[in-house]
């Protein structure tokens, strides 16, 4: 049988034509669909903005929404904003409200707006609601997908409803009750609910003064009420008492753990705002503030040093002591500082349990004084054979580990209580405490006692 000459060509040509070169980015997408969104989020963190952008351009909006909720909003909005707007406006459609908002924030104007004028109107103006809030605040994390009932609806009308709303809403933690006008004026128990005749009306089945949050409301206070009250869920409202929207549990714990992070960064004189990707001039200005006034801390206990230089050329072993004993405060200052500035932040202190915390600190400071000027004034016999020597290291120690606790302890309160921010404030002026009451402990007791420490 003869060949088509034609077909022969074809076949010729088809074996020259290379198979399509694989996409990397498709790949990484395709594997990020079968993972959870914490996974997802993690191999996206692990590559360029660029990439990731790519990426998530290849996978549903659905997916993406759910994996970028599970970054940080400020990286999530890095790789938004290199995304092409069509998709990472469906991308941003797709998140719960209260994420796509706290997303938009670190996106800039122009393309902030491009970005709502390529969702629904609706979509938008929930949005620009949202936007309204401070983002600590009780309206900054709230959603406004809200299941709430009129309440001149039956108990039948009510059933039916709910039915209707289950396809749209995730989560219903509780039905709230509203007026004509949306003011809140009750919430509903499912079982009174399901247990009432089909007739009656919402608003004699409800329950009346629910407990709601202003719009207003710093978020650390709303993280301290759901601590208090177990919630799963509080409705959100505004000066006129209008149901605006809920927080839930799930809101909260993520805001426990940025106030949690935000007072560790605060601890050590860094901004709460700054992260590992934070410009280099971003982090510059946050931190230089406060090392500026460690600094003249730091030159104030030089100044203390300084007024013992003739005690110190007298016997220079001090020298090997002096950081012991600063450091030992410093270290016992931190561990007061820790549970006093965790107390403060989970409202525990008020002047009832100061009294208490101050005794407390006070014997802790005495007694860890005590065992460890024992342990130092045993080595210092042994090392430097002057038994006098470690009389006065554990005298110091014991009155710097006693000042410690106590300043510890009060000065995130006494910042507290000045308006300032304990855990950002208190730490260097609780080192400045310890390192010139060791100092000056130390040397101040070497002075009295020289005639001891160097027998004639």
């Amino acid at each position: 049988m003869d060949r088509d000459p034609n077909q022969a060509d074809e076949n010729e040509v088809n074996e020259q034509i290379p198979p399509p070169a694989a996409d990397p980015d498709r790949d990484v997408a395709q594997r990020i669909e079968e993972l959870p969104p914490t996974d997802g989020a993690q191999v996206l963190e692990t590559l360029t903005r660029e990439q990731s952008a790519d990426v998530t351009e290849y996978l549903d909006p659905n997916t993406a929404a759910s994996v970028l909720s599970e970054m940080q909003p400020a990286e999530a909005a890095a790789v938004i904003a290199r995304m092409e707007p069509p998709e990472a406006s469906m991308v941003l459609a797709a998140m719960e409200p209260d994420d796509r908002v706290d997303i938009l924030e670190h996106i800039s104007g122009p393309l902030h707006d491009q970005l709502l004028s390529e969702m629904t109107q609706a979509e938008a103006a929930q949005t620009r609601q949202l936007e309204q809030y401070p983002p600590d605040s009780a309206g900054g994390i709230m959603t406004p997908q809200v299941t709430a009932l009129h309440e001149d609806l039956t108990v039948g009308q009510a059933i039916e409803e709910l039915r209707r709303l289950s396809e749209t809403l995730e989560q219903m933690f509780y039905v709230y009750v509203i007026d004509k006008r949306g003011h809140l004026v009750g919430v509903l128990s499912m079982r009174d609910l399901i247990m009432s005749r089909p007739e009656r009306k919402l608003s004699s089945i409800m329950r009346p003064n629910v407990l709601a949050l202003p719009a207003t409301m710093d978020q650390e206070e709303v993280a301290k009420i759901f601590r208090d009250r177990n919630y799963l869920a509080m409705p959100v409202v505004d000066d006129k008492n209008k149901l605006l929207g809920i927080i839930t549990v799930d809101d909260v714990v993520d805001v426990i753990a940025e106030e949690a992070n935000e007072d560790v960064q605060k601890m050590f004189g860094v901004g709460a705002e700054e992260r590992l990707t934070s410009p280099w001039y971003f982090s510059f200005r946050k931190r230089v503030g406060w090392l500026v006034v460690n600094l003249a801390t730091a030159f104030l206990a030089g100044w203390v040093v300084s007024l013992f230089d003739s005690t110190i050329s007298r016997l220079t072993v001090l020298t090997v002591y002096m950081p012991i004993v600063a450091g030992m405060g410093g270290n016992t200052s931190a561990q007061a500082m820790s549970v006093a500035i965790r107390g403060l932040a989970m409202g525990k202190v008020d002047r009832n349990t100061l009294r208490h915390i101050m005794i407390r600190e006070t014997l802790v400071g005495i007694l860890t004084g005590i065992a460890i000027g024992l342990i130092t004034a045993a080595v210092a016999l042994l090392w430097q054979k002057n038994p006098m020597l470690g009389v006065v290291v554990a005298m110091a120690l014991i009155i710097n580990h006693t000042l410690a606790s106590i300043t510890g302890a009060g000065i995130p309160m006494l910042m507290k209580k000045l308006g300032f921010d304990p855990a950002q404030s208190a730490t260097i002026f609780a080192t400045t405490v310890t390192d010139i009451a060791g100092f000056f402990s130390l040397l101040g007791l070497a002075y009295l006692f020289m005639k001891y420490l160097i027998p004639v």
